[in-house]
């Protein structure tokens, strides 16, 4: 066990140029402080920029700059850009999106000094993310959009369990993958929403990290006082690692069903509502070794005085 502190200063200002363009520039310092095994610390002063331009043709542009000036770690800039561009619909609009952003991570006390693992030699993370998509509204009842990344992670830090101690990996990691959502009014007192994701990941056994999820919930306001809902999730197959053995091993897809009612006896002040989540008490896994809840029933009530 040791104590830390850890102390953390930002300074800014927000300049507006004119009706299209403003920036905000400033600086962060933190200072991480720990006793362990004596006094350990490192500073990090991240002056930064950050610019925006808002067109009367639908094209919008953010873009920033940091430079990371660490103590133990010398100098590093990052930087991103996320450009946008709408096209007016009847009711709605079509949007085109995209980003590119850089990012490095350097390891914390705990990690280099810390009672369980630690390892001085540690070097700090990189990785750059790039992203691209849509989004579509037809009118005020219908929303879809469907946007794709991908990701590049060098020099990652990870735990070593056979030897017990933090360590750079070698290898590099790479994850690409497609994220869409839905949200649809198909009736005046009824709402709709869906996501799905697809996540592909390589370079390490992407523990816990299904390929596919899906969220779903359908909405409904039998009233003014009284509203309920259904929500289905589903986690696909992934990998998780059995520390008994310290294998990989593969975890069973699952779907699970919520239901909740809420019913508003006086206005604004007090509400009943019921809500059960696993409805059909699946049995599934997410954690090796740990038990998940069956079927959960709350009731309660919401009081405003």
């Amino acid at each position: 066990m040791f104590e830390g502190n850890n102390y953390v200063v930002d300074l800014f200002n927000r300049y507006t140029f004119d009706d299209h363009i403003y920036a905000i520039l400033g600086v962060n310092y933190n200072l991480d402080r720990a006793e362990v095994e004596g006094i350990q610390e490192f500073s990090l002063t991240d002056p930064y920029a950050n610019f925006v331009y808002i067109s009367s043709i639908g094209l919008n542009v953010n873009a920033g700059l940091r430079l990371n000036l660490h103590s133990e770690y010398g100098s590093h800039l990052v930087y991103n850009i996320n450009p946008s561009y709408s096209v007016a619909l009847d009711e709605g609009y079509l949007k085109f999106m995209g980003s590119y952003a850089t990012s490095y991570i350097t390891p914390s006390l705990s990690q280099l000094f810390g009672m369980f693992g630690a390892n001085p030699l540690l070097e700090p993370e990189t990785n750059r993310t790039a992203e691209g998509g849509l989004e579509y509204k037809a009118n005020e009842k219908l929303r879809l959009s469907a946007l794709y990344f991908n990701r590049k992670e060098d020099n990652f830090v990870f735990f070593d369990n056979t030897l017990s101690q933090y360590f750079n990996a070698s290898n590099t990691i790479n994850v690409q993958g497609l994220e869409a959502q839905l949200d649809w009014v198909p009736l005046e007192k009824m709402n709709f929403n869906a996501n799905y994701t697809f996540t592909e990941r390589k370079g390490d056994n992407a523990i816990r990290i299904p390929k596919h999820s899906i969220n779903a919930a359908l909405s409904y306001s039998f009233s003014t006082k009284t509203y309920t809902s259904l929500t289905y999730s589903y986690t696909g197959k992934r990998l998780d690692t059995d520390f008994n053995t310290f294998n990989d091993e593969f975890l069973d897809p699952f779907s699970t069903f919520g239901f909740y009612i809420s019913q508003e006896v006086m206005a604004n002040k007090l509400k009943f509502f019921l809500n059960v989540e696993n409805v059909f008490n699946t049995n599934f896994t997410e954690v090796i070794g740990f038990t998940t809840r069956g079927r959960n029933l709350r009731l309660g009530l919401s009081l405003k005085l």
